[in-house]
């Protein structure tokens, strides 16, 4: 095994065009994703219906907490999504703001903490930034 480990470090050592494309194919993922969010953010805010929500439970994540938000839409169906943003301590069935696309209610977000949105999509941003900028750059 500590020879594998060995030769995989020689090789990237060697040669980090594998290193480089890693960093690359993550940044324009990471932008994709980002662009992807932002877009459904903007489709719902001009096109989305508002309608109070509930929030169900909270989910427990390696970096921070998000809240489990349910929601009845117009036709008297109940959705779940997760509002993507840390949880603000709010307490288990406190009512939240809601938007979602009336022809697919599973897209859905929190209508409320639009700073924190926004904070969120300006960091993702920023860190995909940084790992293009290294792919393109670092040389080894």
């Amino acid at each position: 095994m500590l020879q594998l480990l060995n030769a995989l470090y020689a090789w990237f050592a060697e040669d980090f065009r594998f290193v480089r494309v890693l960093f690359l194919m993550v940044g324009v993922g990471l932008t994709l994703d980002t662009a992807r969010r932002l877009q459904r953010d903007s489709q719902l805010r001009r096109f989305g219906t508002s309608t109070k929500g509930r929030i169900v439970r909270v989910s427990r994540g390696e970096d921070y907490d998000t809240a489990i938000i349910g929601f009845t839409d117009a036709a008297g169906r109940t959705h779940e999504f997760d509002s993507e943003l840390s949880h603000s301590g709010a307490p288990i069935g406190a009512s939240v703001d809601v938007r979602y696309d009336p022809q697919n209610p599973r897209r859905a977000h929190l209508a409320e903490r639009p700073l924190s949105r926004a904070l969120l999509y300006l960091v993702s941003l920023i860190v995909a930034a940084g790992f293009i900028f290294f792919s393109v750059v670092f040389h080894g």
